[in-house]
């Protein structure tokens, strides 16, 4: 059984507020949210009212603006056009209504066993970005260092702090040039939180483990329902399958088998 950490979802037909688009294939959409209060490392399923597509796509939350002390806010998702149904996101114009059914999955920290004893890295890669910047967000400034990797120009960083980042592009258009792993040192830290591609988390995972480094990571798997029923997001692990939607998406990644990526 996994753990109901989205047992509080709410379904909302929200409308959209802002539109952004940061590069030619990443966006940002903007919703007011009156449901309840999301955690960063938390997703929501979104589906337009006009739309060619059945389910919903589930989208990481980038980030949050409560309104208060109880429920409702502004959340933010940054997305990458990927396929029909983030075509159909990438579509949209403020004002249109979107069906927005969350918050879904664990969070960053819900599987931390003990307390922090040092500084944390948080470490994004690509559109893996998002999940890391909403949990910068969250930690009080000073304990942490943000780790941002990209192809090229960077995007998703503009409410970060300057002095917590280390950015790397591989092509050298910005920051340092290489793969973001090139430059972190996990020794250094009492936890890596991470989120990005699977070669990319593998490799952080490995290292990690090499160190004794405790190491969670944000996994992205195709989902249909994002409430654990359909078993169409397995996560393969030393505890045999996990559901993605429900057991995470977040995990410690020494539990995680990874495919065997070059």
């Amino acid at each position: 059984m996994g753990i109901p950490w989205g047992s509080s979802k709410k379904s909302f037909l929200c409308r959209l507020n802002r539109y952004e688009a940061l590069t030619a294939e990443v966006f940002q959409l903007e919703f007011t949210w009156p449901g309840p209060r999301p955690r960063a490392g938390q997703f929501f399923m979104l589906k337009p009212q006009r739309s060619s597509v059945f389910l919903g796509r589930p989208i990481s939350m980038a980030r949050w603006k409560p309104a208060g002390q109880g429920d409702g806010g502004v959340v933010a998702f940054t997305i990458a056009k990927r396929g029909k149904g983030t075509q159909e996101l990438a579509a949209l114009r403020c004002g249109e209504a979107v069906e927005l059914t969350g918050p879904l999955g664990n969070y960053w920290g819900a599987l931390d066993e003990e307390p922090l004893q040092g500084p944390l890295a948080l470490v994004g890669g690509g559109i893996g970005i998002a999940p890391c910047a909403a949990l910068a967000e969250e930690l009080p400034g000073g304990t942490f260092d943000f780790y941002g990797g990209f192809k090229s120009l960077p995007f998703g960083l503009e409410r970060l702090p300057p002095h917590a980042c280390i950015i790397a592009t591989e092509d050298g258009s910005y920051g340092r040039k290489g793969r973001i792993l090139d430059f972190l040192e996990p020794a250094r830290y009492c936890r890596v939180y991470a989120c990005g591609p699977e070669p990319m988390l593998k490799a952080l995972a490995d290292r990690c483990k090499a160190l004794k480094v405790p190491c969670f990571i944000s996994l992205e798997r195709h989902m249909a329902c994002g409430v654990g029923a359909c078993l169409g997001c397995t996560v393969s692990t030393l505890q045999g399958n996990r559901r993605c939607c429900v057991d995470g998406p977040i995990f410690r990644a020494q539990e995680v088998l990874f495919d065997p990526y070059p």
